[in-house]
């Protein structure tokens, strides 16, 4: 390869990671915007609400579906594995969260819902599979 093809081949290789860095930072930058990803320096704010089916709303229902039916990410809560934890058992998942299985993991929630929350969310999660 000559010198010539050389440097025109590290011009396009700068070029392309140049493109690519901007490409990537495009989506981080509007996905922070539209509020689809949580972004350095600008956390999700806490949920205040108190009542279970809210604070899934908030909460849960991007992964899990409104209804608890699964979705993008989320396995169901109403079949399967899930369907058979217990209330305490729900309320450690919410609390600290799953790693990373099949389906991904689920992040933990300690600190971003107080105890009264996560345990209104669980009997929420427990009345959506109709074991209330």
């Amino acid at each position: 390869m000559s010198a010539a093809e050389a440097g025109a081949a590290r011009a396009w290789i700068l070029a392309f990671i140049v493109l690519a860095g901007v490409g990537i930072g495009t989506l981080v930058g509007v996905g922070c915007l539209v509020g689809a990803n949580t972004c350095p320096g600008n956390p999700r704010p806490k949920p205040t609400a108190t009542d279970g089916a809210t604070l899934f709303l908030e909460t849960c229902a991007g992964c899990h579906g409104v209804r608890g039916e699964g979705g993008r990410g989320g396995p169901s809560l109403l079949t399967g594995d899930a369907k058979t934890l217990s209330l305490t058992d729900i309320e450690y998942r919410i609390e600290h969260g799953k790693p990373l299985g099949q389906r991904g993991s689920m992040p933990a929630f300690r600190g971003e819902l107080t105890k009264g929350q996560i345990q209104a969310l669980a009997a929420y999660v427990v009345s959506l599979r109709g074991d209330a």
